[in-house]
């Protein structure tokens, strides 16, 4: 009965209920923000499944939304009603064979608000941890100075809008603009850029030909690249199979054209699925509702830079895993099962395509082989929308094989950031860093960036670890101003090392910039520059107390549901106690 509420989460709660002004008064006294939209949640999941207990037809249950979206002025009907009309297939299913319960719903939709769950059990499933004892953790000692090194480029977040159109609307009732149907240009400022637009839009096809063949004119030297996922645009009410596989052949096609000799290790982002965010586990074998079609597509296209053994797995769970070289295996781990606005992760299901068991064997198996592991992958564990069970047994394989796991790469936050995990026993030690690769796409306030990673290099004893980094950027503001009449201009934005004044980029090094942070304004202020990569709207608006805890809790947390050091985090900024 749970299941239509479902239907809601990716896109009527996340429009009715994180797009309201919670910051206007409560008729409830006491009742703070969280509680009101954890309690508008829950009244919203009853009226819809009153909806369906009544016999209400998919277009008649997805019309009402759009209604509902429209007369409380949140967004427009098209859009409201187009996301549900998608979502009902996926939705009467899981409602059909009471696949979720509703009293959890809210409570793992909203986990940043602490919503409650009315069945914590059924949803806190655990895996087995390995057999083997965990090896003596040896302290990272940095290459010695002239050791080989390799470079590695990292793209996310691409959403290329084949619909983009320079000058059409900007400003917009929908999700996204920039579209001939965005609605007519009122004022000369709601016009969208040539290049691109800081508003609600993602980025045309010259723009991402152009930073894709400037990437290859300064970085042909890359040793691999990471694609870290969300190749398709925002508009989650009118997307289709046909148009999300021509999007991701595009891109796939050109990227090779550009870089016809650099492998290339790909990942899903949970743009890539019709309807967006939903991942089935392989369970579900209704080809109408099912993930099969998207995994087979991954394997088809990825298999230019792949052998042919990892098809397998792919085709199952949309992961796999290969050698790069002797000492050196990635994994690209699907954690698009983890995030909220899925919705089967609000479902019964536990460690959907037993990914994170397969994740703990092939770490197990790269342990005893003396390997090294990149995981790379599109949503990090610890992150407001990755289901905090999800993340928490995570959290313990990677405590497990600190020692393997040389480095962490994700997109999905379309931000310039890092997180520090930390060991279960000595809360106090860093055990791994996660590296997230800012966004080309604009979507929103943004400028365009990607990554560029040194990486420690093939040699005997090589640790793989990332020892130092670049984010590239352009202005998008001066590239509008000059329009098609010159090409953006990319530069360096920032080196990691220099930047923060940092030894090297371990978990230990890592920990201390964070400890500084805290301390030290200026050199926070830094990281928010570079967090929206000097974007001019969000330079222009800065970052206040609130702003600060809120970016500097996202560092240390791995797992939504334990935000311990978050709570500590206001008290050192002013009082410099030790963390």
């Amino acid at each position: 009965m749970s299941f239509v509420s479902q239907i809601q989460l990716p896109f009527l709660f996340l429009f009715l209920i994180c797009l309201l002004d919670f910051s206007a008064p409560s008729n409830v006294p006491g009742q703070s923000p969280a509680d009101r939209k954890c309690a508008l949640c829950n009244q919203l999941l009853e009226e819809v499944t009153e909806c369906l207990k009544n016999g209400m037809s998919d277009r008649e249950v997805s019309f009402l939304i759009g209604q509902k979206c429209e007369t409380l002025n949140i967004l427009n009907f098209k859009v409201c009603n187009g996301t549900a009309s998608i979502m009902m297939p996926t939705i009467r299913y899981m409602y059909t064979n009471s696949l979720v319960i509703q009293g959890n719903i809210c409570g793992i939709y909203l986990q940043a608000d602490n919503c409650s769950l009315s069945d914590p059990n059924n949803i806190n499933w655990k895996i087995a941890s390995s057999s083997i004892d965990k090896p003596v953790v040896t302290q990272f000692i940095p290459p010695s100075l002239g050791s080989p090194t390799m470079k590695v480029l990292h793209i996310a977040d691409l959403h290329w809008d084949p619909e983009y159109l320079a000058g059409s609307n900007a400003a917009c009732a929908d999700f996204l603009c920039c579209r001939a149907d965005s609605g007519d240009v009122v004022n000369a400022t709601d016009a969208a850029g040539y290049w691109g637009d800081y508003r609600k839009c993602d980025l045309p096809w010259h723009t991402i030909e152009k930073a894709i063949a400037h990437m290859a004119e300064k970085h042909s030297d890359s040793a691999y690249i990471i694609w870290t996922g969300d190749l398709v645009p925002h508009n989650v009410w009118s997307t289709s199979k046909e148009d999300n596989i021509y999007i991701m052949e595009r891109l796939m096609n050109l990227i090779q054209r550009y870089f016809p000799s650099t492998p290339l290790y790909a990942t899903l982002g949970n743009h890539e699925s019709h309807p967006t965010d939903t991942f089935a586990p392989p369970d579900i074998t209704d080809e109408a509702i099912n993930t099969a079609w998207l995994y087979d597509v991954a394997a088809r296209q990825w298999a230019r830079w792949l052998p042919d053994e990892v098809s397998s797995t792919i085709r199952y769970g949309g992961y796999y895993t290969t050698l790069i070289y002797p000492g050196l295996r990635v994994v690209s781990l699907n954690t698009n099962y983890c995030y909220t606005g899925n919705l089967w992760t609000l479902s019964k299901f536990q460690d959907p395509a037993s990914s994170l068991v397969w994740l703990n064997n092939v770490l197990q198996n790269a342990e005893k082989a003396g390997e090294k592991v990149h995981i790379v992958s599109h949503i990090p564990p610890g992150n407001n929308d990755c289901w905090s069970t999800f993340s928490r047994e995570f959290s313990k394989i990677i405590n497990r094989f600190e020692s393997t796991v040389a480095a962490q790469f994700y997109g999905h936050t379309h931000k310039d950031e890092f997180k520090i995990f930390y060991d279960l026993v000595n809360a106090s030690r860093p055990t791994n860093v996660a590296f997230m690769g800012p966004s080309l796409t604009t979507f929103t306030d943004l400028n365009p960036g990607y990554r560029v990673y040194t990486i420690d290099g093939r040699r005997p004893g090589s640790t793989w670890a990332v020892l130092d980094f670049t984010t590239w950027a352009i202005n998008l503001t001066a590239a509008n101003l000059l329009g098609s009449s010159e090409d953006p201009v990319w530069f360096e934005l920032y080196h990691a090392k220099k930047e923060y004044d940092l030894a090297d980029l371990s978990p230990d090094s890592m920990h201390k910039f964070f400890q500084r942070m805290l301390v030290d304004d200026v050199l926070f202020q830094k990281y928010f520059k570079n967090y929206y990569r000097g974007a001019d709207k969000k330079m222009a608006q800065g970052c206040d107390d609130d702003c600060r805890i809120g970016l500097l809790c996202f560092i240390v947390t791995t797992d939504i549901g334990d935000r311990s050091r978050c709570a500590q985090i206001a008290k050192q900024m002013f009082t410099h106690e030790e963390l």
